[in-house]
């Protein structure tokens, strides 16, 4: 096995990027004061691990100042929270990429230390069926949450998790891993929030749920789980129990993303479908052709 494991180092980071991560102080109940990671995708919002609760005082530091947000979306199946302004707060931003880790390709880590922003480099090791990635890094505190960036400067996930090999065997490639949850997954929920137009009158006539496999022997994706009879999803063919693995070419694992790219889309979308054990494809309209 090649051996990925990557030294850690502080990075020369472009402003840009590093402007974008903010630190968010969580104030507990008992007065406890907890560290997490922002990254600002628009003027007014930021995304981040949804570690906190309603209980808890939240507050973002930017360059501004310390902020109190004015609202949060969360969404429970992504176990992510979008933390909103009125006002425009943020000077530097970027919405997440769908773009995808190539196995073996450079990735910068930033996240928040015990001493403030930190960088550390990381690679793309390996790739669940769930979608997320190992990533191979030396371990440090404040790295949950933190925010990943390819070569190219995108936005391409968020840190969700940290793996640490039992240290009592001393195995020569013992290595410590981050699990990337990447944006590619989450990116079209945050174009809708970000958007911030109401989007009731958008009727697709499905009910669908993430349906993610842990092993290769079935592909993850967007499971049907009913179809409205003479409804858009109806009459492109999609019927209840379809697995919905692919759009245009692109794995897709929530239903959310369908969605977002059935009102952005200017052009119809291939949908690759799982139906019992045979694959189709399935071109869906987007909302736009009305």
């Amino acid at each position: 096995m090649i051996p990925f494991l990557i030294a850690l180092t502080l990075l020369t980071t472009p402003v840009s990027m590093m402007d974008q991560v903010h630190t968010v102080r969580i104030e507990t109940f008992s007065g406890r004061i907890e560290l997490s990671t922002a990254v600002a995708v628009s003027p007014n919002h930021a995304v981040a691990l949804s570690i906190f609760s309603s209980d808890n005082s939240v507050t973002v530091e930017t360059s501004s100042g310390i902020l109190y947000p004015d609202s949060f979306i969360v969404s429970p199946d992504l176990g992510m929270v979008i933390i909103y302004f009125e006002e425009e707060v943020f000077d530097s931003y970027q919405i997440p990429s769908n773009a995808i880790p190539d196995l073996g390709e450079n990735l910068k880590i930033i996240g928040n230390g015990l001493s403030g922003i930190l960088s550390v480099n990381g690679r793309a090791r390996e790739q669940y069926p769930d979608g997320s990635f190992l990533l191979s890094s030396d371990l440090r505190e404040g790295l949950m949450g933190a925010a990943v960036f390819n070569d190219n400067y995108e936005y391409v996930g968020i840190i969700t998790g940290m793996i640490r090999p039992d240290r009592q065997f001393n195995e020569p490639d013992e290595r410590d891993f981050l699990v990337l949850y990447p944006s590619q997954i989450w990116y079209m929920w945050v174009k809708l929030v970000v958007l911030s137009e109401e989007y009731t009158e958008y009727s697709f006539g499905v009910t669908a749920l993430s349906n993610i496999s842990l092993t290769c022997s079935r592909p993850s994706g967007i499971h049907i789980v009913s179809v409205s009879t003479g409804s858009r999803a109806w009459e492109a063919g999609l019927r209840p129990g379809d697995l919905i693995t692919h759009i245009d070419g692109t794995p897709v694992y929530h239903p959310e993303t369908l969605r977002g790219l059935l009102i952005l889309s200017d052009d119809v979308l291939q949908a690759t479908v799982l139906r019992d054990t045979f694959e189709r494809s399935i071109p869906i309209p987007p909302f736009e052709q009305n």
